[in-house]
C-alpha cells in the first residue's frame, strides 16, 4: 500500500527529530504499510467492481503479521487507566516497549475499520493513553475515502476524522492515511469476515 496522507502532531514531530526510539516505532509502522501488497505481486492492487465490495480485516491483519513477525510488536495491550473492564475502552490494537540501556519508549497503534464513532474512540483511548502517561506516541492507520468506498460498508476514513486532528497537535500523536497503489476489476476481492490474507501468529500483551 502507499501512504497517502499523513498527520504529524507538533509535538510528534518533535519527538521524532529528537528521540531515536520514536523515529524507530513511526518507521516500523510505516514499514508495515508500505509492506503490505498483494499476495503474488509487489504492490497493492485492490478490486473496484463495486461499492463495498472488498473486506477490510485482511488489510489490517497483514499489517499486523509485518508489525508482529518483523518488528516484534504486541497485540491487545490493556490501558492501567480503563481497568480490565473491555466496556471502558477496551486494549491498544497494538503496542511495543523500545528499550536501549539509557531510554524506554511505548508505542500503541489503533488500525481502524470501523465506522467514524469507532474511529473517534480509537483517538481518544489513544489521547487518553498518553495523557495519563502510559503511552509515549499514538498512532492511528485508517483508509483514505478513495479506498474506504471498495471496502466493507461505513469503514471511516481519514477525511472524516481530519477536521478533529487540531485537538491533537499538543500530543505526539500520528494519523496515516492509507490508499492502494493500483484499482483493478480483475484483481481478487478481499474477503469479508475474520479471514485474513495469510496465517499468522498473535503475539498477544503479557504484564510481567
Amino acid at each position: 500500500m502507499k501512504i497517502a496522507k499523513q498527520y504529524v502532531s507538533e509535538a510528534a514531530e518533535y519527538l521524532i527529530r529528537t528521540n531515536e526510539l520514536a523515529a524507530q516505532a513511526f518507521q516500523e509502522v510505516r514499514s508495515s504499510i508500505l509492506n503490505n501488497v498483494t499476495p503474488g505481486s509487489n504492490h497493492f492492487i485492490l478490486n473496484c467492481t463495486s461499492k463495498n465490495c472488498n473486506g477490510v480485516v485482511p488489510v489490517k491483519e497483514r499489517c499486523y503479521q509485518i508489525l508482529e513477525e518483523e518488528f516484534e510488536w504486541y497485540r491487545e495491550k490493556p490501558l492501567t487507566y480503563f481497568h480490565e473492564d473491555a466496556q471502558k475502552g477496551g486494549p491498544i490494537d497494538v503496542y511495543k516497549e523500545f528499550t536501549t540501556e539509557r531510554s524506554f519508549f511505548r508505542a500503541g497503534l489503533e488500525f481502524e475499520t470501523g465506522n467514524i464513532s469507532s474511529a473517534h474512540r480509537s483517538m481518544n483511548k489513544l489521547y487518553v493513553g498518553i495523557k495519563k502517561g502510559e503511552l509515549d506516541l499514538a498512532m492511528l492507520m485508517m483508509p483514505i475515502k478513495k479506498m474506504s468506498f471498495y471496502l466493507t460498508d461505513r469503514v471511516s476514513n481519514y477525511e472524516e476524522l481530519e477536521p478533529y486532528f487540531l485537538l491533537l497537535d499538543k500530543v505526539p500523536f500520528i494519523v496515516f492515511g492509507f490508499d492502494a497503489e493500483e484499482y483493478s476489476t480483475d484483481a481478487p476481492l478481499l474477503p469479508k469476515g475474520k479471514d485474513g490474507m495469510s496465517p499468522r501468529t498473535i503475539r498477544k500483551w503479557q504484564s510481567s
